[in-house]
Parts: C-alpha cells; sequence; structure tokens
C-alpha cells in the first residue's frame, strides 16, 4: 500500500533530518549551537506525524500538508549543502560527510514526492469517483 511506503519514506526523511540537525549544532562540525536542538527535532517529529496520521485517517489533504513540510526540510538540506560548499573553515573529511547525507537527504525527499504523487493522485481519483455518483 502507497500509505505504509509514504510513511516509511517520510520516517527516513525524517531522520536524515534529525542526524543533520544534531551534526550541524555538535563541536564536530565545528558550529557549536546546542541551544534548541532538542526543540527543533520534537518539533519536526510532530510535523511530521500529525499529517502522516491524517493520512491514514483519509484525510484528503495530508499528504498535501505532509509534501509542504518535506519540502521545507530539503530546504534545510539545500542550506546543509551550500553552507558545507561556501565555509572553508571546514575539515575536508566533515564537509564530504555533510555534503553526503545532505545529498542522501535531498534525495530521500525526491522520493518521497515520487511515492506520494501516485497517493495523492487516487485520493483525487476516489473523491472523484464518491462525488459523481
Amino acid at each position: 500500500m502507497n500509505k505504509n511506503k509514504i510513511t516509511l519514506i517520510s520516517g527516513i526523511s525524517l531522520l536524515m533530518f534529525i542526524i543533520v540537525d544534531i551534526l550541524m549544532s555538535s563541536k564536530f562540525v565545528g558550529i557549536e549551537n546546542n541551544n534548541g536542538v532538542l526543540r527543533t527535532i520534537i518539533l519536526a517529529i510532530v510535523l511530521y506525524l500529525i499529517p502522516i496520521a491524517l493520512g491514514y485517517a483519509n484525510w484528503k489533504f495530508a499528504y498535501h500538508l505532509l509534501g509542504i513540510i518535506v519540502a521545507i526540510y530539503t530546504l534545510n538540506f539545500s542550506t546543509v549543502f551550500i553552507v558545507m560548499f561556501q565555509n572553508s573553515h571546514f575539515n575536508l573529511l566533515i564537509k564530504i560527510l555533510m555534503i553526503i547525507i545532505s545529498i542522501l537527504g535531498i534525495i530521500v525527499n525526491l522520493m518521497w514526492y515520487r511515492i506520494a504523487w501516485g497517493q495523492i493522485r487516487s485520493d483525487y481519483v476516489r473523491i472523484v469517483k464518491r462525488n459523481i455518483k
């Protein structure tokens, strides 16, 4: 079922964001901004779980809402990618690691859109068929 695939890809996307968020706010990368990391992670979990739950409850706009949230987190991966390229004070190994994680996050989110489009389309067909009768 598409909903299970969407949930799986959403979970992977969320996990990728959490990894990037923790790494970007740690001494490992050198930015060391621990303020609000836990709040950011909790907010991301809530933002992902609410539309997923609404999707399983057959709310017709759940995956549209989740699509907006995934787009916002895709921008986050893009920002990490750009920051790693523009800043030269990071260790080369750290830059490569963060760039790879960012690219993987973007790819996972693009996969989410590819899978979710089928569910969104089938939801529209279901709604139109129900309204025609």
